[in-house]
């Protein structure tokens, strides 16, 4: 590749960073509470009392995070981690795609556009955050790479590297390998001749099911007499597994200039039949995830994949077919005038981002804690006994990451939230040390005094009472 190629790939990859560090301009802190809950786990791998169960589905990534946490802060590194993954993510889909087109430039670089034009918010997460989810990202491109491109090369190697893969995957987000099940499966059938020839090749994919099955069993402590139906059940995510659920537009992750040139793009790849063996996969990918999602929206149940997660997959879908469609294009205009392609493709790439930091206030940034917060938590820190403390729900995610004590509730994963809140819009001091004795509190922080007879033992932009 020539130099000034590998320049414009380094250069979206330095773009990329920079746009998905914007959150973190002015915000120091982790951004979402699945950010803050893996933090919390990461350490209690470490010293102890790790939840395990249905959170313990994530240990691989905790596992992960656990040698970082031993030579640096993550709660104050943690800023950098989306960022620098993403610039991962968006080289891999050059390289799957460069590959995947025998070696086009421009729709490679294409795809790097709308990769990164993808939205993020905290409802369905996204490239903004550091999360089991983005961390899966490259590996799914790389996984659905591979075996495809093994099966269409009867190359060995190629379909051994994507099982790996997919077993490195399981116990870090088992629902990034299990969204590919249907269109890998349907895509398959295509190439069932060499299956067939290879079966004892293939075989080997019975792995992936049964180290699922046995990882669950182990991370759930259940018996082997009520795991199937207790997996049965799991695999249902029903309408209310996510703390927000609202009517999503087509808008909400993936812009509309990307949407109008999958049009040209699926064209392209349905009229030329090597096309379309080629990229069959690709327009598998988001006619299954659309299946799904529309078999949520009817049924209210979610099989396999939640809801939220199979809109971000379907968004990642895109780009590639979006890509296609744009070099369709800008051949054709090309033919007529050099100049009237390059000033399409930019109003393109403008267009793509032009609504990027457009999110509905109800799935806006929040931040959980500010410089305030994070010095009394700092604070607590210094208090070496191990305590419960009484937090509002933000500040109660960074409690165990910054404090190492153990919160009432946090916004999500942890305590009993409606409590918590009853203590904070309560006026009762009655009621107030009720629910403290209930927890065992001792330590109370608020941002504004509480008059209940407490001992004040901090008053620096926050408050902490020693509670009696």
């Amino acid at each position: 590749m020539e130099k000034n190629k590998i320049f414009l790939v380094l250069l979206i990859a330095i773009g990329t960073f920079l746009l998905v560090y914007t959150p973190h301009y002015n915000y120091p802190f982790p951004s979402h509470a699945d950010e803050w809950h893996h933090i919390t786990e990461t350490i209690r791998l470490e010293t102890g009392g790790y939840s395990g169960k249905s959170i313990g589905l994530r240990l691989g990534f905790h596992i992960l995070l656990l040698p970082l946490s031993k030579v640096v802060n993550l709660v104050l590194i943690y800023k950098f981690l989306p960022a620098i993954w993403a610039v991962l993510c968006v080289l891999v889909v050059f390289f799957t795609v460069y590959r995947k087109t025998k070696k086009d430039f421009f729709t490679a670089a294409m795809a790097m556009f709308f990769f990164a034009s993808i939205k993020s918010n905290v409802n369905i997460t996204g490239l903004w955050f550091f999360t089991p989810l983005t961390f899966s990202i490259p590996f799914i491109f790389l996984y659905i790479y591979f075996f495809t491109e093994g099966l269409e090369r009867e190359n060995k190697k190629l379909v051994l590297l994507s099982l790996l893969i997919m077993a490195f995957l399981l116990p870090i987000h088992a629902i990034s390998v299990l969204f590919a099940f249907p269109f890998l499966i349907i895509h398959s059938l295509f190439n069932f001749r060499y299956i067939k020839k290879e079966g004892k090749l293939f075989s080997l994919f019975f792995i992936i099911p049964l180290m699922g099955v046995v990882f669950y069993k182990f991370m759930m402590q259940l018996p082997w007499q009520d795991l199937i139906n207790n997996m049965v059940q799991a695999l249902q995510f029903k309408r209310g597994w996510g703390k927000l659920e609202i009517n999503n537009s087509p808008s909400e992750l993936y812009s509309l200039i990307g949407y109008i040139l999958l049009i040209p793009g699926v064209a392209s790849i349905l009229k030329n039949r090597d096309n379309f063996k080629k990229y069959l996969v690709y327009l598998l990918w988001p006619v299954c995830v659309l299946l799904s999602i529309f078999i949520f929206r009817s049924s209210g149940v979610s099989y396999l994949v939640p809801y939220q997660r199979n809109l971000y997959y379907f968004a990642i879908s895109l780009p590639l077919l979006s890509a296609i469609g744009a070099s369709c294009l800008f051949k054709g205009i090309s033919r007529f005038s050099k100049k009237a392609a390059y000033i399409f493709i930019t109003i393109i790439i403008i267009s793509a981002f032009w609504s990027y930091w457009r999110i509905p206030d109800q799935i806006a940034l929040y931040e959980a804690i500010d410089d305030n917060d994070y010095r009394a938590l700092l604070f607590l820190s210094s208090l070496t006994q191990a305590s419960v403390v009484m937090a509002p729900a933000g500040t109660s995610e960074a409690l165990y990451p910054v404090a190492r004590k153990n919160p009432v509730a946090t916004y999500a994963f942890y305590g009993n939230r409606k409590d918590s809140e009853n203590f904070f819009n309560s006026d009762d001091c009655k009621i107030k040390e009720e629910i403290l004795g209930k927890y065992g509190v001792r330590y109370v922080l608020t941002k504004s005094k509480i008059n209940c007879g407490w001992k004040l033992i901090y008053d620096k932009g926050d408050y902490i009472y020693e509670a009696k």
